[in-house]
């Protein structure tokens, strides 16, 4: 069974760099500019809608995880139309 102390800092150290590294690789899906703005106020609609006295930790954390990924979409598109490839 793994209780140390040792291992839990090992173990929290090697999801922070899977983090980093998740963190720092380019999106592989980039939406025209008008798609991920849909997306992005649809989810923030959904996020906002979230009522906090009855919402599970997972719904939480998963409109989080909604709301990270539609603001990737957006400053993706924005950053490939400025580069003029979209």
């Amino acid at each position: 069974m793994r209780t140390s102390i040792a291992h839990s800092s090992h173990s929290i150290r090697d999801e922070r760099e899977t983090a980093l590294r998740i963190v720092h690789t380019k999106p592989a899906f980039v939406p025209p500019l008008d798609i991920a703005r849909d997306i992005a106020r649809r989810v923030l609609d959904e996020a906002n809608a979230l009522d906090l006295d009855t919402a599970t930790v997972g719904d939480v954390y998963g409109q989080r995880s909604a709301l990270q990924e539609s603001l990737r979409q957006v400053l993706a598109a924005l950053d490939a139309q400025d580069s003029g490839h979209a």
